[in-house]
């Protein structure tokens, strides 16, 4: 009787870690190159904002997102975005966290090759700035730009 109390509660244990491991697989960090440690794709990135004259822009730099084709691939993308006005600037800056996660959310809808040209990659920028400003209707969006973008 006690054997089979042990075996029960050995294979209780196992299955608990079993589901553990497979419930956490998509919180793990991960490596990216060989310098940079990803412990969370929606905050390890960093937010400059740049003004000059009535240039506002804010850029956001190590941005990582899954892409849309349903494998495991992702996209590392750097995006500045250009304002009308200081005090949007100032909102996205502010609110950089929704915002990136907005982003975010917009980029992993697409898979690489429906980002390969130019015209493709306007468009989403295009839903990007109408995305962040269903949320935020005060920010006024002049442009969006890519300075950096590649997929895995």
């Amino acid at each position: 009787m006690k054997t089979f109390l042990r075996v029960l509660i050995f294979l209780i244990l196992l299955i608990i870690l079993a589901w553990g491991i497979y419930y956490m697989q998509g919180n793990l960090s991960f490596s990216i190159g060989s310098k940079v440690t990803q412990k969370n794709a929606f905050l390890d990135y960093t937010v400059d904002t740049k003004f000059d004259g009535d240039t506002f822009r804010v850029e956001m730099k190590d941005m990582i997102t899954s892409t849309g084709s349903g494998s495991k691939q992702y996209y590392r993308y750097d995006i500045m975005v250009e304002t009308v006005d200081k005090k949007s600037a100032k909102i996205i800056k502010d609110q950089k966290v929704q915002v990136v996660a907005i982003m975010n959310s917009v980029m992993s809808t697409f898979p690489p090759e429906k980002l390969s040209t130019a015209p493709q990659r306007d468009r989403v920028k295009q839903i990007m700035a109408q995305k962040i400003n269903e949320h935020y209707p005060e920010i006024k969006i002049k442009d969006l730009y890519f300075t950096n973008y590649v997929y895995n």
